[in-house]
C-alpha cells in the first residue's frame, strides 16, 4: 500500500441534501449550510416520494388523490426550508418513484460531488429515507457521503472548522482515496490527524511498531500538516473501537474508505456493514469516500 496523494484538494461544488422532513434529516441541514458557506457550494435539496405505500395493481382515483396530496404536502414542506438557504445558491426538487433510482439520476444530472444525509441509526425496512435508504446511499453513492447520525454532538453551524480528524484504515486499496481526503482536510483546517488500525487480537510489541510505521507511511513527507499525525493501533472490534476513540479524542470528523461488501450483518474490518455502523452511531459526522 502506497502513500496518499497530497495533491488532492477537497472541493464541494454541488451538494445534494436528501430529506424526508423528519427530525433526523433536519439535523443534517445545518451541516449542509455550514459546508456550502465554506466552499461556496450549490445546494440541491431533494425529497423523493416513494410510491410503494400507494402501489396497487390498478391505480384508482383514491390512489391518484393520495399521490397528489403527498406531492402538495412535500412541496409545501420544501418551501418551509427556503429561509434555511438564505444567501446560498440552491434549488429544491420533489420527485416521485423509487427513492434511490431518483437520487441516482439527480446525482448525475446535477454533477453532485457530496451527499449529506441524516440517519436514525437503525437499519432494516423503514419508510424513512433516513433509515434503510440512507444505508443504500451510503453503500452505492459514487461520490463522498457525509452521514449525520442521531447522537451527534457539537455545534453544526461551525462544523466546517474542523480541529480533529480520525482516519481508520485496514490498509486495503479502498482506503487510499479516503486517506487523501483526510490529509487534505487536515491541511486545510490545520487539524490534528489520527491514523488508526484495529486488529482483533493482541499483537507483539514488534508487530505493533510495524503497524504504526505502516500507518505513518500513508502520509508522505511533503504533506504540510500543522502537527505530526499520531498513529494508533487498537485491539478489538473495529466499529466499537472507532466509536470509543471518537469520544475519547473529541473527534470532529471521521473519514472512512470502506470496502464494498454484500449487505450482511457483522461485517469485518472496514467493510460497509462496519462502516455504516460507525456512521450511524458516531457522535460526530462521518465522511465516506470510495475509490
Amino acid at each position: 500500500m502506497g502513500t496518499a496523494d497530497v495533491n488532492v484538494r477537497v472541493s464541494f461544488e454541488n451538494i445534494l441534501y436528501a430529506t424526508d422532513f423528519s427530525r433526523y434529516s433536519y439535523s443534517a441541514l445545518p451541516y449542509a449550510r455550514s459546508i456550502a458557506g465554506k466552499y461556496g457550494s450549490r445546494i440541491v435539496a431533494v425529497h423523493v416520494i416513494s410510491l410503494s405505500p400507494f402501489t396497487t395493481s390498478s391505480p384508482t382515483q383514491a390512489w391518484q388523490a393520495m399521490v397528489a396530496q403527498a406531492v402538495r404536502e412535500s412541496k409545501e414542506a420544501m418551501k418551509g426550508l427556503e429561509p434555511q438557504w438564505k444567501g446560498i445558491p440552491h434549488e429544491t426538487l420533489v420527485r416521485r418513484g423509487n427513492i434511490w433510482t431518483e437520487l441516482s439520476t439527480i446525482i448525475g444530472e446535477k454533477a453532485i460531488d457530496l451527499i449529506i444525509t441524516g440517519t436514525h441509526g437503525r437499519t432494516g425496512i423503514s419508510k424513512l429515507i433516513m433509515g434503510s435508504v440512507a444505508e443504500t446511499i451510503f453503500r452505492h453513492a459514487p461520490c463522498p457521503v457525509l452521514t449525520i447520525g442521531p447522537d451527534i454532538s457539537g455545534e453544526p453551524d461551525s462544523f466546517a472548522d474542523i480541529h480533529t480528524i480520525l482516519y481508520p484504515t485496514d490498509f486495503r486499496p479502498e482506503s487510499l482515496t479516503a486517506a487523501s481526503y483526510a490529509i487534505s482536510l487536515a491541511q486545510e483546517n490545520q487539524a490534528r490527524l489520527y491514523l488508526l488500525h484495529v486488529v482483533e487480537s493482541a499483537a507483539s510489541v514488534e508487530e505493533e511498531a510495524s503497524l504504526r510505521n505502516r500507518l505513518r507511511s500513508l502520509v508522505p513527507p511533503e504533506a504540510e500538516l500543522s502537527c505530526a499525525p499520531k498513529a494508533l493501533v487498537e485491539f478489538g472490534t473495529a466499529a466499537q473501537k472507532i466509536l470509543d476513540l471518537t469520544e475519547e479524542l473529541a473527534v470532529d470528523l471521521i473519514v472512512l474508505g470502506p470496502k464494498r461488501t454484500p449487505m450482511v450483518p457483522g461485517g469485518t474490518h472496514l467493510g460497509v456493514s462496519t462502516a455504516y455502523k460507525v456512521a450511524s452511531q458516531a457522535i460526530c459526522p462521518v465522511l465516506t469516500v470510495r475509490r
